[in-house]
């Protein structure tokens, strides 16, 4: 069962279709030879979710080994000559749906082994999902990549790359994306015909060997490296993938890479953008066709805008976005990257982006808060006359491993500088740096001091019905992961240090996905 299904916790509304042929429920292949008595167990409508097991036991009159049995399922609410999932081959049904969401025919057949007369018995099967809600842990263990899925009812769904389509993906995870409808692709029927899915969802998974492109509701595999571009690049050097807001963004061998939904492609990234000799940072952050990186040999910002084949560099605005042209300043070079990301906003990828960075020289630490739309009009950086924010030498945020910027969210016009950097040293303690009056609070939360925390981020949006406003930490135990979840205490940065949930699975984490059903966010 090579498909599966759209695990969303609703259950959808179920109608009546048992078919009628002959006698009762069931029908016959020849009605001039006695076939086979379905008696009982079998109901007409079924409802099911990605990763549930469907269970039934029908009661056959007669000896149950006088015959074979086979269960199908055809998409859609009539029999046809669809192609058909095979679910099982005994009287009792009992297998993991993996079906495409979508409405189902259920089929069972029975057919006598002596005379080859066959019953019929069809139910409607609906297939639902839960993958629009919950934490996505991507995580390393015995040679392989995979996902552990902890729905929104707090259960834990282990290897579901494994589960779902029979393998995981081969080396150490690197980083996983999603964008909720910014990708197409096409698909195939029986007789070749093509046709496009557009406005898809789609959740990427990059590892150190391969790249797993999976259909966002399902978690169905679509294309993995080796048929995942437009031409396979010569050099296998996966560095990470990344989310903008009309597409996605694949860095390799210290070249960019686009999958544009504006392109017309079938999913597939594009031709290497110019490196012009960089060496590209493993930290991007992305706007809705854009991308800024970081060239960690000349040290200084890069940006790539997906209509323009060219890096973006050496081009900085300091005037009101509503007068830009380039003027042509380097404000820095020669610096090193210490953090950049940037605050959701919205959607997956827009959002202000904080980056800090460390002149090589001077040994001066200072914030930079960047619009990273700008690019398309040639700007690598927008600085809004800032000029950058110097931080005291004092201030271990310098020090920081692991990063996670407060969510836009939280203010509805923030000023410059308003969110505040949550960082940890790689150990088991959190802090943040509050640039907005330069500030730094240490150990905030603290977690036992066997674990390394290894990623942390807070996710906020007030808009929707049941406001998003949480605060995750990942850390690893002896091989484990460990999931814990904070709330925050009021209109403040601070964190509640009680964690409100705590979830543990097998396998060294990387990082997570939060997804939330009432919101585009995606953290």
């Amino acid at each position: 069962m090579k498909q599966i299904i759209y695990l969303f916790a609703m259950l959808l509304g179920i109608s009546f279709a048992a078919c009628v042929e002959d006698t009762g429920n069931y029908s016959y292949e020849n009605p001039d030879v006695v076939a086979p008595i379905i008696k009982s167990g079998i109901d007409e409508n079924y409802s099911v979710l990605v990763l549930e097991n469907l269970v039934i036991d029908p009661t056959i009159e007669g000896d149950e080994s006088q015959y074979d049995y086979v269960w199908y399922a055809f998409p859609g609410t009539v029999t046809s000559s669809a192609p058909n999932d095979t679910l099982g081959v005994s009287k009792k049904l009992d297998c993991t749906i993996s079906m495409e969401p979508g409405t189902y025919q259920l089929v069972f057949k029975v057919t006598d082994k002596s005379n080859g007369t066959s019953a019929f018995y069809k139910s409607k099967l609906v297939v639902a999902s839960f993958f629009s809600e919950g934490y996505y842990i991507l995580k390393y263990e015995n040679g392989y990549t995979d996902v552990d899925f902890i729905d929104r009812n707090g259960e834990l769904n282990v290897d579901i790359l494994k589960t779902i389509n029979g393998e995981s993906l081969s080396g150490k995870p690197i980083r996983g994306t999603y964008e909720y409808n910014q990708y197409a692709y096409y698909v195939y029927d029986a007789e070749g015909n093509r046709t496009r899915k557009n406005l898809q969802p789609a959740y990427m998974i990059c590892t150190d060997e391969d790249l797993g492109i999976y259909e966002g509701t399902s978690m169905k595999q679509l294309k993995r490296w080796n048929d995942a571009f437009l031409e396979v690049p010569a050099v296998k050097k996966p560095q990470g993938v990344w989310a903008t807001t009309s597409g996605f963004m694949l860095m390799n061998n210290n070249a960019v890479h686009f999958a544009y939904l504006g392109g017309g492609g079938g999913g597939h990234f594009g031709y290497a953008y110019p490196n012009d000799d960089m060496q590209l940072n493993s930290m991007v952050t992305a706007g809705s066709s854009s991308c800024l990186c970081y060239d960690d040999r000349a040290g200084e910002f890069v940006g790539y805008y997906v209509q323009k084949h060219y890096p973006i560099k050496n081009a900085i605005e300091s005037a009101s976005p509503l007068s830009l042209k380039p003027v042509g300043e380097v404000y820095f070079t020669n610096c090193d990257l210490i953090y950049m990301g940037v605050q959701p906003y919205s959607s997956t990828s827009v959002g202000g982006t904080y980056a800090i960075v460390k002149d090589r020289t001077t040994g001066v630490a200072s914030l930079w808060q960047i619009n990273v739309g700008v690019m398309q009009y040639y700007y690598a950086v927008y600085d809004k006359g800032y000029r950058g924010l110097t931080i005291p030498a004092s201030f271990d945020v310098v020090n920081g491993k692991v990063f996670a910027v407060q969510g836009y969210g939280v203010l509805s016009t923030p000023p410059a500088y308003s969110g505040v950097i949550y960082y940890s040293k790689g150990d088991n303690v959190v802090h943040y740096y509050n640039p907005s009056n330069q500030t730094e609070k240490k150990n905030m939360i603290s977690i036992p001091a066997d674990e390394e925390i290894v990623y942390i981020a807070h996710s906020s949006d007030p808009r929707t019905v049941t406001p998003v406003d949480v605060f995750s930490i990942l850390s690893n135990k002896d091989g484990n992961w460990v999931l814990r979840t904070y709330n925050r205490e009021g209109a403040t940065p601070d964190i509640n240090p009680k964690a409100v949930h705590t979830y543990t699975g097998k396998g060294v984490a990387k990082n997570f996905i939060y997804r939330n059903s009432g919101t585009r966010i995606t953290y």
